[in-house]
Order: structure tokens, then sequence, then C-alpha cells
């Protein structure tokens, strides 16, 4: 079933307001009722002067409609139909935006009061700004705030290695990125705003992309996360962007040394998903390629405490099996 909704939706002319720009902010969702309205709130909330708000929702199965059916009249756009995924929803957002700001929001998080109106000021005071990262709120399904997040430079030898990352629920982007750059990409499902902010940063200088200490939103860490349950699939999309990176002419010579870091960190992050999943050895085999390829990189303490994940608890039954694995991680910590 598909379910479109059009209301209210601002005319093409112009992307500004008096002194504050239009911003477009697209929510992509699927069945996330328990957390849908709470989002939808905290954008409109914000009683921003020039706010475009598309919903996309991949039609749910849950009350999404029921949600979106109560919130309709107040949003700009939204629609419950199949698609291709998240980034699918947010680039048909952004294709209809007639903002000059874009950004998503994913609908188990949240923006905190003063968000947008912070962007838009930032956004309005200079012309020449490409990018605005803000700091975000880690919090639990309760909204309790685990840890704040500040924004961190958009240079890709810091994206690269995957050392840190803007939120994404706290950065937005000038409309000429979009256009210039395209969205996030249709074949990736984890680890897109990863790929786009390395688009940005590769090619705007750093005098493009300003950071505000504001918490702007909140990012929610709770077990129905696509992050949590990737089980290393967002890793190995880490490494088809870096093969294709590092196997093309687009990153310049000085880039060229963190070849080796950079996968090793992607398989890194694959031993941890694949340690969510309950799959050890495969842990274990990807934790060896990050060492075996970087070594020095990681330091012993984390390796070892790593490894201990892996085996905590069931050390008698499988540490025989697991041993062969162990030795060639203990190899490169002694080479």
């Amino acid at each position: 079933m598909s379910v479109i909704c059009d209301v209210q939706r601002p005319g093409q002319s112009g992307h500004l307001t008096s002194t504050w720009p239009r911003i477009t902010v697209v929510s992509p969702s699927y069945n996330q009722g328990q957390f849908l309205e709470r989002a939808i709130v905290s954008v409109l909330a914000q009683n921003y002067p020039n706010l475009e708000y598309f919903v996309f929702d991949a039609g749910s199965t849950d009350n999404t409609l029921a949600i979106l059916k109560r919130y309709g009249k107040r949003l700009t756009y939204w629609t419950s139909e199949s698609d291709r995924g998240q980034s699918d929803a947010i680039c048909k957002g952004w294709n209809m935006a007639t903002g000059d700001v874009l950004a998503w929001l994913n609908t188990d998080d949240f923006y905190y009061p003063g968000a947008l109106h912070e962007v838009g000021k930032r956004f309005a005071a200079n012309p020449n700004l490409k990018m605005v990262c803000g700091a975000v709120a880690l919090v639990d399904e309760q909204e309790r705030k685990l840890r704040v997040k500040r924004p961190v430079a958009v240079a890709p030898e810091v994206l690269l290695p995957r050392a840190n990352i803007p939120a994404q629920a706290g950065t937005f982007i000038r409309r000429e990125i979009f256009e210039s750059l395209g969205g996030p990409r249709l074949d990736l499902h984890y680890v897109m705003d990863w790929e786009l902010w390395l688009r940005v940063g590769l090619r705007y200088p750093p005098s493009a992309i300003a950071f505000s200490n504001k918490i702007i939103a909140a990012d929610r860490q709770w077990p129905g996360t696509k992050t949590l349950n990737a089980g290393g699939k967002d890793a190995a999309e880490m490494r088809k962007v870096l093969k294709e990176l590092f196997g093309s002419h687009k990153l310049n010579g000085q880039l060229r040394p963190f070849e080796r870091v950079a996968f090793a960190r992607a398989w890194w992050r694959q031993s941890k998903g694949e340690l969510r999943q309950g799959q050890r050895r495969l842990a274990l085999a990807s934790l060896g390629k990050a060492v075996c390829l970087a070594p020095t990189s990681f330091p012993a303490v984390k390796i070892l405490r790593q490894v201990k994940r892996i085996l905590f608890g069931s050390w008698r039954a499988d540490a025989p099996a697991l041993r062969p694995a162990l030795q060639p991680i203990a190899n490169q910590r002694h080479a």
C-alpha cells in the first residue's frame, strides 16, 4: 500500500524568509513508531521560521501510519511506500527540497530546542559556508545522556581511518553540496554518512565548514539500531569505499600513507560487529587482520581487551580451537 500526503508544500521560489535560510529536514522511517512522534515533535517544536519537513516512510507495519496521519497537516510532505533503503528516502527528500540547507534526522533520534536557529544563524552569517557540524548527545532509550560527541574536523586524514566522524544527526549541508557531489549513495546502507562527509572533505577547504559546541541533536543508543545490528556489514561497506578511493586517482599522494591503517580500522570495526552477533571465531579472525595490517596503530592493552571480550565466558570450551587464530596476533605484536 502506498499512502501519500502533500499538505501546505511551499512554492519553489526563493530559499529565504527574511534572514533565515530555509532548512529542509528529511526523516527516513521504517517501523520505529515507538520513537517517531518524539522525532516529529522535536522538529516542529523548533518554531523555525523557514522550515520544510518531509517524512519518507518505507511502508511500516507498526503504528507509524497513524502517527503520520495525526501530524500530516503540520508536515510539508509525507509518504508511506516501499523504497530502496534509507539513502533512497533521503535523496528523494533532498530532490524535492526547496531549502538552501539540507539535513536528515533518523526517526529514533531527535533535535534539542534551538537547534535549527543555531544552524540557520551560522549559515545566514556566512554565505560561503558549506557545512555546519554541531555537538550530539548519545542517549539511551529513556533519553538519559550517556555522553556528548563534540564536532570533529571534516578532514580526509581523520575520516579515511574513521578515527572520528561528525555525528550525522548534528550535521547540516548547503544545498550546493548535494547539487555538486550528490547525496548519500544508494548502494550504501550503513556508512553513507561517512562516505558523504569524505566527499565533502576532499572537495572543500576547512574554511567552508563550521562547528558548534551547542548540543544540536540526540543519537539514541538502543538495541534496535541498525549500526549495532550490522554484524560487520558496515565494515564491509567501508572497505568497498576505501578500495574505490585508494584504487583510483581521487586521493593525492599525501593521503596514500593512510591506506593500511584505514583498512585495519575497518577490520577492527568488523571484529566488533561480529562479536555483537556472537560470531567469535570470525571476530577473532577479523581482529587478526586488523593487527597484521597496522600493528602499531592499536595499543596492546586495546588488543588484549578485545581478545578478552571475544574469549570471555567460554575459554575452557573454545580456547583450543581459537588458539591458532591468536598466534598471528601475538606474532605481530612481538615483530
